[in-house]
């Protein structure tokens, strides 16, 4: 793997790794490890450069195709199922990216294959593990937040710090 076939770029200050929650202890004692991958040949810790989940996020991109049952016609049933597994089966952990020196690139691999000719880098890469002290875990929550300050309301989603 070379370097300079990957553009570098600045990634958000916060981005995001979608692990499954049987690797949380591992990733609470050492950090999130590089580990080796074979399309990108080379060991690289994966990101999300973007601040909400949705369905195109690794690991449950491929969950979703190969595990859930995929229907033409939206089933509620269906969305309480996937959040259920979003929620239990994954752990979601925040790079803060000004604690680290890493440096990110474009994971050309994944936006070709899940953002098929979007140029905004939603899938980035380093090939430097993230320490512990840049990391920590994120919970989805059952309900909004609701903040009303001066008659101004505002909502909070499910994806914030526990």
């Amino acid at each position: 793997m070379e370097k300079q076939s990957y553009k570098k770029i600045t990634p958000l200050r916060y981005v995001y790794h979608v692990s499954y929650a049987f690797c949380r202890e591992g990733i609470e004692e050492n950090g999130l490890l590089s580990a080796y991958s074979n399309m990108n040949k080379a060991y690289c810790v994966f990101a999300h450069n973007a601040g909400y989940p949705n369905m195109k996020w690794y690991p449950f991109c491929f969950d979703e195709s190969f595990n859930w049952k995929a229907t033409s016609n939206f089933d509620s049933r269906e969305y309480e199922f996937m959040y259920f597994m979003i929620k239990y089966s994954y752990d979601f952990w925040q790079i803060d990216t000004r604690k680290i020196d890493s440096e990110w690139f474009i994971d050309r691999f994944g936006m070709e294959d899940f953002y098929n000719g979007i140029s905004y880098p939603f899938l980035i890469v380093t090939f430097d593990s993230i320490p512990r002290k840049a990391i920590r875990r994120f919970n989805f929550h059952e309900t909004p937040k609701v903040l009303k300050r001066e008659g101004v309301y505002h909502v909070e989603g499910y994806f914030r710090a526990a």
